[in-house]
């Protein structure tokens, strides 16, 4: 079985301490594949993800769930000018709010 990717990219992506500063994250089904540059995981794409600008919104883990490759797709994202939470997303689905430009079937 396989899942489409969805990929975030222009943002900030909290909570992983590399450098440079992450700015994009991929995830399928459940599971996170790649946090990193917007290059680096646009490369991971088959050609059929579903890709989203954030325009400098924040990718914010859940306490004490790691956004690293092989872990669960569990986050929030924060608007850029407010930091309230716009999206909610739980084992790989919005399940509060929406992502803008992210439009999945």
């Amino acid at each position: 079985m396989t899942h489409e990717y969805t990929i975030l990219t222009g943002g900030v992506i909290a909570g992983v301490p590399t450098e440079p500063a992450p700015t994009a994250i991929a995830w399928a089904a459940d599971t996170v594949l790649a946090v990193g540059g917007d290059e680096e995981v646009l490369a991971i794409s088959r050609g059929d993800s579903h890709v989203a600008d954030l325009r400098g919104a924040t990718v914010r883990p859940f306490a004490g769930t790691p956004l690293e490759a092989g872990a669960p797709a569990d986050f929030e994202v924060l608007d850029p000018a407010t930091a309230a939470v716009i999206a909610v997303v739980r084992d790989g689905c919005v399940v509060t709010g929406e992502i803008p430009g992210l439009e999945i079937d």
